[in-house]
């Protein structure tokens, strides 16, 4: 059985993935998980995560500020404490979509989840 672990927001690695997004994966493989994994994506105003899909599920919950979520072709306009289910292979993407940075917490069933651009 995994032994329970606190992770540190600032003991972690923060990388830029693509411009004004800042992606941090705090439980994983790496501290111990063997079924999920999560963490927080930051993007600055006008920054986006282009239409992608994974091959787990998926949980997305707003932190902070406002953004515009498309899950298979439908936009929702989501703000603090709204949250999604994103099945595997469902096309979504995610933007700031306010005049503020916009925070997510995401959460994936898997440690070995996988992101595919949608052309």
């Amino acid at each position: 059985m995994p032994k329970a672990k606190f992770v540190p927001f600032d003991s972690v690695e923060h990388q830029q993935k693509r411009p004004g997004v800042l992606l941090t994966s705090l439980v994983d493989g790496n501290t111990g998980a063997t079924q999920i994994s999560s963490g927080v994506a930051e993007f600055e105003v006008g920054a986006s995560a282009p239409t992608h899909y994974h091959d787990a599920e998926e949980s997305v919950i707003v932190i902070k500020g406002e953004g515009l979520m498309v899950i298979n072709g439908e936009e929702h306009i989501v703000r603090p404490n709204d949250a999604a289910f994103i099945s595997p292979g469902a096309h979504h993407s995610i933007a700031n979509h306010g005049d503020t940075p916009f925070k997510i917490s995401w959460t994936y069933a898997s440690i070995n989840w996988s992101t595919t651009p949608v052309e």
